[in-house]
């Protein structure tokens, strides 16, 4: 199964899929509190964000989006600050991607009595009966099919028994950071391979790029790192690189946000998974849309899930729109144009 390409397909439920209802464009301003763990415009957030907006425009929803993200991405009591402050405001749609959804309950639970409607992005598991909240959509994926896919892939393809591992996660008991790692070391441990480091970052490629300058020192024979977000495999191949050991030991990350398509690109990350977070945008947008309509919402929205490790993956998975901000973007134009 060597160089195999990964690929899952989460389905989307089959209500009103966009497209083949007529939108009647909205009279009144329609206030979206967007209200994500952490915004760049090149990560999956703010490509959300933009699809989402695209999409509003070219239907003619006139909208207003009033967006905060935390000062750092495991500030969960801010990012629930952020939610209760839209609450206050009164927006009119909700749109929030935590980090830890259960631990956020109680601010859910205050936009279901304030009557305000939430789109959770990046999940698609529900939050649990017991929890008494209810959610108008998922719009995401899998985060721990997510890392059972990784985790194979690096079976398949980079080690094998008695190979020593590390993997670095974002914050302690966070539901993604541990729903991303936990599924990989389960795989790697059931099929002999050493997971001999573990260590939370807080999400920061700063704290990566540290905590892997550590382990290539205190475990010499190290063969892979796996950080549990974009910005985690960032950092971890910018010290493998320093240290001399780009190409001897692999990286893997999770979210090919657009920096990290370039690294993939330039081999210093070896493999990543990638969601397609425009299409995440436009799914959100049909939510909306279909409500204003008063149509019926599906409860959740899927999205595929790909390990990309190579150049020609990058070229066959990754649309053009997101490969257009990336460095590579001229050499991979002419890739594209040599097909």
């Amino acid at each position: 199964m060597k160089g195999k390409l990964f690929k899952f397909i989460v389905m989307a439920s089959a209500i009103g899929l966009y497209g083949t209802q007529p939108v009647v464009a909205s009279e009144n301003e329609v206030v979206i509190g967007f209200a994500p763990s952490a915004y760049d415009t090149t990560d999956y957030f703010g490509q959300f964000d933009s699809a989402m907006r695209e999409v509003l425009e070219k239907e003619g929803i006139s909208f207003k989006v009033k967006g905060r993200a935390p000062l750092t991405p495991g500030d969960v009591r801010g990012h629930m600050g952020i939610v209760e402050d839209f609450i206050t405001i009164g927006v009119d749609y909700i749109i929030f991607g935590p980090l830890d959804p259960v631990a956020t309950v109680p601010v859910i639970r205050l936009a279901n009595e304030a009557g305000i409607p939430l789109i959770i992005m990046n999940r698609l598991e529900p939050l649990p009966d017991d929890a008494g909240v209810e959610v108008m959509t998922y719009t995401g994926y899998s985060q721990r099919m997510g890392g059972e896919i990784l985790g194979q892939w690096a079976i398949d393809n980079l080690l094998e028994a008695g190979d020593e591992v590390a993997i670095i996660y974002g914050n302690v008991g966070h539901a993604v950071s541990d729903d991303r790692g936990f599924p990989a070391k389960e795989a790697w441990e059931k099929a002999g391979i050493k997971v001999v480091f573990e260590q939370n970052t807080n999400w920061l490629s700063t704290s990566a790029y540290d905590v892997t300058e550590r382990v290539l020192v205190t475990y010499p024979n190290i063969k892979l790192i796996y950080g549990v977000s974009s910005s985690i495999a960032m950092g971890a191949a910018e010290a493998v690189a320093a240290a001399g050991l780009k190409g001897k030991v692999d990286v893997l990350g999770f979210g090919s946000i657009t920096p990290e398509i370039d690294m993939i690109w330039e081999g210093l990350i070896r493999g990543s998974i990638f969601r397609d977070a425009a299409s995440n945008g436009r799914q959100a947008a049909e939510a909306i849309i279909l409500r204003e309509q008063g149509k019926a919402v599906p409860s959740s929205y899927g999205m595929e899930l790909i390990m990309v490790s190579s150049r020609d993956e990058i070229l066959d998975s990754i649309p053009v729109g997101q490969l257009e901000p990336t460095k590579n973007w001229p050499e991979m134009e002419k890739a594209l144009a040599a097909r």
